[in-house]
This record gives structure tokens, C-alpha cells and sequence, in this order.
């Protein structure tokens, strides 16, 4: 009898990367170079390089082209980048879903917001926490747009349009105005006048401008709380925020706070801090804090404040 046929060759079996293999194909497609992936992941060169070529002789195709100075991705190196991408994500996402999870009972929720909205929240902080069962409030005052998804915050309180993306949930709470605002014991038509860069606000510096009709300005602050206490030390005329101006005997209000320097408040969770009943129970809290404090963010006090 004859011996038995050999079996016909077989392309090399493909075995399914693993996940820090494709962390690692990530992080050289974002870099652009070995080093700087390297120093990415933590790890040395030699070793980014060593994973790279294992990756690319595991999975039988070139992912990347060999340049002078840098990797350039092959046509199928950047299809699989992308697929790389998503999963760098949603290993993100996995984490901060368990880091978020994992969170003490007892951790502080921590809320971000403007400097305005953080010292509205500091004067109603033994609230806040009393009305959430005596949860610690942790108030982080800030411009950046701190990411909720990363776990950099719990809640935040945002004066533009919040997120869209999937995972965000937001609220319209209210509108904060502001108006111009001077000491009582100074004549308004001889004090400086503290404006905003416009960077800041342009809404406000126009209506700054256009009341000081000439005058010269004297400094420019973007802070508003900062503005609202250069009116009462220096004797200035800025705008602040009515919620401080209308309740502060030692000012009195120039002129209605105008429509078009207000500002939407918006409430902002995510779905990674959302799963503690703490940051469950500071939002409601919070709904019912702007609800209760509607008409003074809005500019209307129980004692209006006096109009020259």
C-alpha cells in the first residue's frame, strides 16, 4: 500500500491578539513613533518594539511602513486602528465603570462648576448635604470642562450647551443674570469700571462698554465673583451676579440685569457616576436647591434691591 497523502499546507492559523497587544498597536498608531509610545505605556523601547513585531507576525500582515523618522500606517494598518481605537475606549469606559462602582459608600460626591455657581453652592452647601442624607459635598470651581466620563468629576453644573454624546444626562435648572452693580457710598459716574476680557464674555463687556459710553476702563476681570468683590473693595462698577448684589446691603443696582448676559445652568451626570446612590441623591438635591432659588438667580429678590 502506498503511504497516505500529506496533508495539503495550511495558512498560518490566526490567534486572537490580546488586549495589551492591541493597547500597544494603539498607542504607536496615535505616536507615531515607537518612543513616544513608549513612553505612553510606561514601557521601554525596546520592548514596544519587540510586542509590535510579534503583534504583525501573530496576525500574518504589515501594519505599519517603516519611514526615516516614523511609523506610517499600511491601508489595513489603518482600517484595524480605528477597530483599536474603539476598543481603547471601551476598556475605558469598562474601568471607569468600575472605579465608579467600587466607590466608598461614604466618598465624597464632587460636583464642578464655575466659580459664580461654586460660591452659590458653598453658601448652600450644609444644605445640599442634609437635604442628600448627609452626603460629603466636594465643590470643584473650575472653567475646564472637567470629563465626567473619566471619572474627573460626579456632577457637573455647566453655563453652555452640555454634551451630547451617549451616557450624559443634563437638566435646564435655571438662568443665572448679572447687573451692574455700585457701592452705596460711591457716585457711579466717577468710580472706575471693572470690565471683562472678551474672551470671557462678550455679551458682558459689550454692555459694560456701552454704559460706560467712553469712560475708561480701569482693569479687566474674568472671575465674576472676583468682579463682584472689586465693586465692594475698590469701590468700583462691574457686573456680578444678582444672587450677590441684590443681597448685599452695601450695593445697589445701576440698571435691570440685561436678557442678553444671562446664562443657561445646566445639571450634568453621566451613566459611570449615576450607578452611586450618593451622586443619585446630591442631584435631586440640587434640582430642588435651583428650584427653590429661581427667582434670585434670576434676578428677582424678595426685597428688590434699590435702582439709582
Amino acid at each position: 500500500m502506498g503511504q497516505p497523502a500529506s496533508p495539503s499546507p495550511r495558512r498560518h492559523e490566526l490567534v486572537s491578539p490580546n488586549w495589551d497587544d492591541i493597547a500597544i498597536f494603539h498607542s504607536i498608531a496615535l505616536g507615531g513613533t515607537l518612543a513616544v509610545a513608549a513612553v505612553a505605556l510606561g514601557l521601554s523601547e525596546a520592548t514596544v518594539a519587540r510586542r509590535l513585531k510579534s503583534l504583525e507576525a501573530q496576525l500574518g500582515l504589515p501594519l505599519f511602513r517603516r519611514m526615516a523618522n516614523r511609523l506610517v500606517l499600511t491601508e489595513i494598518g489603518a482600517t484595524l486602528a480605528g477597530d483599536a481605537g474603539e476598543v481603547a475606549n471601551a476598556v475605558e469606559r469598562f474601568t471607569n465603570r468600575t472605579r465608579a462602582a467600587r466607590s466608598a459608600d461614604d466618598a465624597p460626591v464632587r460636583v464642578t462648576a464655575t466659580t459664580s455657581i461654586s460660591l452659590f453652592l458653598t453658601m448652600h452647601a450644609t444644605t445640599i448635604s442634609a437635604q442628600a442624607g448627609g452626603v460629603e459635598i466636594g465643590i470643584i470651581s473650575t472653567r475646564d470642562r472637567l470629563d465626567l466620563a473619566r471619572g474627573d468629576a460626579d456632577i457637573a453644573i455647566r453655563m453652555r450647551r452640555p454634551p451630547q454624546e451617549n451616557g450624559y444626562f443634563s437638566q435646564k435648572i435655571g438662568r443665572l443674570v448679572q447687573a451692574l452693580y455700585v457701592r452705596r457710598d460711591v457716585d457711579p459716574l466717577t468710580a472706575p469700571i471693572i470690565s471683562v476680557s472678551r474672551d470671557v464674555s462678550s455679551r458682558i463687556e459689550e454692555h459694560i462698554l456701552n454704559w460706560a459710553n467712553g469712560r475708561p476702563i480701569a482693569a479687566r476681570v474674568g472671575d465674576s465673583a472676583a468682579r463682584y468683590e472689586s465693586i465692594r473693595s475698590a469701590g468700583a462698577v462691574s457686573m456680578a451676579p444678582c444672587f450677590m448684589g441684590d443681597f448685599d446691603e452695601a450695593l445697589i443696582r445701576l440698571a435691570p440685569p440685561p436678557d442678553e448676559t444671562a446664562d443657561e445652568i445646566f445639571l450634568v451626570s453621566h451613566e459611570v457616576s449615576r450607578q452611586r446612590p450618593a451622586v443619585i441623591a446630591v442631584l435631586r438635591a440640587l434640582q430642588a436647591l435651583f428650584r427653590a432659588n429661581r427667582r434670585r438667580l434670576n434676578g428677582i429678590p424678595t426685597t428688590p434691591a434699590s435702582i439709582r
